[in-house]
């Protein structure tokens, strides 16, 4: 099977060793239409486990390329909000990997892995903080 980038040739052979059943980029789903409905922007996710109704993203590229992956999976939770869909990022990634044996650990720092997927920030109305100082 060709993969598009080596992680997901790696986490594909730890999905094998575990005898987990996966499906490698089965389904796309739209995410953008454009004024007639045709779909202009989908989002294929990378492994469907169909044991566990689970999509998994894996994601080691550089952040600017993380930022566009999370909004595209911020607008598929938006969209199809029964869709169940985790992100590996690259430390998550690379922890696994270790964890398990197929890779050694190693010095390269890596960036820290988002807490959650960002969204819209927390808006605070000062003048009510500040009518009550």
């Amino acid at each position: 099977m060709l993969f598009a980038h080596s992680s997901e040739r790696e986490f594909a052979r730890l999905l094998d060793f575990y005898d987990v059943v996966w499906e490698y980029e089965p389904r796309a789903f739209s995410i953008a239409w454009n004024e007639v409905g045709d779909p202009t922007r989908q989002f294929r996710p990378d492994f469907y486990l169909p044991d566990d109704d689970l999509y998994i993203e894996i994601t080691t590229m550089n952040q600017k390329l993380v930022t566009k992956k999370n909004q595209k999976i911020r607008r598929l939770r938006e969209l199809y909000p029964d869709v169940r869909c985790k992100i590996f990022y690259q430390r998550d990634f690379h922890n696994l990997l270790v964890k398990y044996g197929l890779e050694e650990p190693n010095d390269v720092t890596l960036p820290a892995a988002p807490t959650r997927i960002p969204g819209p920030p927390a808006v605070t109305n000062l003048s009510v903080h500040a009518a009550a100082v």
